[in-house]
C-alpha cells in the first residue's frame, strides 16, 4: 500500500505546523507506514508513505517543516547538522518560490 499526501505550497506557507500535523495524521493508518519521499510538482508537493513492518512505522513521528535560512552550502549544512543533533532526521528539501524548505522527522527516543 502507498499513501500519497498532497499539500499545496500555500498550505505550508500559511501554517507549517498544521502541514506537519497533516503528515502525522497520514502516518496513523490501519496498516503501518513510513515516510519514503517528497515530490514537488508545480505548486503541489506530494509526500509519500509506503507500507512497512510495524516496528519501522512512523506512527509516533513528529514532522516539522522549516524554511532554511539561505541556499548557501555552509548555512544549509549547519542547519541540517543542528537538526540532527536535536534528534531530527532530514527527509528532504524543496523550493517554494525562491525559498528552500526542509522536511524533518523526529521519533520518540524509545521508538
Amino acid at each position: 500500500m502507498i499513501k500519497i499526501v498532497p499539500l499545496s505550497e500555500d498550505d505550508i506557507l500559511f501554517d507549517e505546523e498544521a502541514a506537519g500535523k497533516a503528515l502525522e495524521k497520514a502516518a496513523h493508518r490501519l496498516k503501518p507506514v513510513r515516510f519514503t519521499g517528497v515530490c514537488p510538482i508545480g505548486r503541489q508537493i506530494l509526500f509519500v508513505f509506503n507500507e512497512c513492518p510495524a516496528e519501522e512505522d512512523d506512527s509516533a513521528a513528529k514532522f516539522v517543516f522549516s524554511k532554511l535560512p539561505s541556499r548557501d552550502f555552509n548555512e544549509v549544512t549547519a542547519v541540517l547538522l543542528s537538526r540532527f543533533t536535536g534528534g531530527f532526521d532530514t527527509l528532504g528539501t524543496f523550493f517554494i518560490g525562491d525559498d528552500l524548505w526542509g522536511l524533518f522527522k523526529r521519533l520518540p527516543k524509545d521508538a
